[in-house]
């Protein structure tokens, strides 16, 4: 770890510098003046912000859930028109319910947008609440060629799509679900070890140790991925928790991101995991009495993440902010600009069951 420090601090003179070639996309029908990009290219890999079933221009939300995944959709079409690719090229998403019990019509319009062996992989949540009163966000991610089994690969990256357990207690879940996911790996010539990062979600608060009880064994001391962890509204599935995982196949790139105050923890990065060129930090929730201070703290940890990979916030390309009251948005948005003045990345926002006020994860590329 000291080494790959030390290595991290000698390439500070390149920290403006890109090795990966970026354009940040702002469609014409999106209305200008948006905190975050609506998508943000990143060599072949296109992050698309968390959009919502209103007319970008207008602010306008269509009636049903179908219109409204209509709406979301069409709004993911733009960013990828403009980023010169298309519905076939989305290699991962997250749906975003505020109310779980409309799934199956949401389905039934999700299916129209994507041809046999096209579907990406994909994970659907509901959450507390949305962005100004959306029945449904979709944030993606795309890729300039790609290829599927059961999980979908985006050149030497692997996306899995949420699994979860279906019975039994939260630990026997945790179980079943990480079995599932070591079949898939195993399917595409990978194991945990190949892991970069991982979403958990879980039903009550009380569920995140059991899960982590069971979830530990799969990852040697110091080894486990970096992690954001979260209670939702409703899972998709029966059960009480769900995983995704993005993954590797060029285990000669991937390097951890440690900060020298963090041991090692059983259950996540405490710092970042590299994939190549890309970072994945590990979510971030600060100290203070305020949200704006819990903000500054969390993307200040985000920082010194970054310096230790030679990368600063200009190379931050995706980030995911989930807040404890949507209601505190703007507060939130007035510190993500100080930080972000310009070129800010793609972000996604929604409520979730929480001490914290906020947490941060982010997507860095150099």
């Amino acid at each position: 770890m000291r080494k790959f420090l030390l290595l991290a601090v000698a390439s500070s003179h390149c920290w403006a510098q890109f090795q990966a070639e970026r354009k940040f996309i702002y469609p014409p029908e999106f209305k200008a003046g948006r905190p975050y990009s609506p998508g943000v290219l990143a060599g072949k890999t296109l992050y698309i912000a968390g959009q919502v079933d209103k007319d970008p221009q207008t602010g306008a939300q269509p009636e049903g859930i179908a219109a409204q995944t209509r709406m979301a959709m069409a709004n993911v079409g733009h960013v990828l028109r403009a980023a010169g690719l298309a519905y076939g090229n989305v290699v991962s998403c997250h749906v975003q319910l505020a109310e779980m019990s409309q799934v199956r019509e949401m389905d039934e319009v999700w299916a129209s947008y994507f041809g046999p062996g096209h579907a990406p992989a994909r994970t659907t949540l509901e959450f507390a609440a949305l962005p100004g009163g959306a029945g449904i966000e979709i944030s993606c991610i795309a890729y300039a060629g790609k290829t599927g089994i059961d999980a979908v690969w985006a050149g030497d990256t692997l996306y899995l799509s949420g699994t979860g357990g279906t019975g039994g207690s939260v630990e026997s879940q945790t179980k079943q679900a990480m079995d599932n996911i070591g079949q898939v790996l195993a399917a595409a010539g990978l194991t945990f070890k190949d892991a970069v990062f991982a979403n958990a979600y879980f039903l009550d608060p009380g569920n995140y140790g059991k899960l982590n009880s069971v979830y530990k064994d799969y990852f040697a001391l110091g080894t486990a991925p970096s992690r954001a962890s979260f209670c939702v509204s409703k899972l998709a599935g029966p059960g009480s928790v769900e995983f995704t995982f993005i993954a590797t196949r060029d285990r000669q790139k991937k390097g951890r991101v440690v900060p020298d105050s963090a041991g090692p923890s059983p259950t996540s990065s405490n710092g970042g995991v590299m994939d190549g060129d890309t970072l994945y930090t590990s979510g971030k929730s600060g100290s203070g009495a305020t949200l704006e201070a819990q903000m500054r703290d969390s993307l200040d940890s985000i920082k010194n993440i970054l310096r230790l990979a030679g990368m600063d916030l200009s190379h931050v390309v995706d980030a995911h902010v989930y807040l404890k009251d949507a209601g505190q948005i703007d507060a939130m948005n007035a510190v993500f600009q100080e930080y972000f003045p310009r070129h800010p990345p793609a972000r996604t926002t929604v409520q979730v069951l929480q001490q914290q006020l906020v947490q941060v994860q982010v997507v860095a590329v150099r």
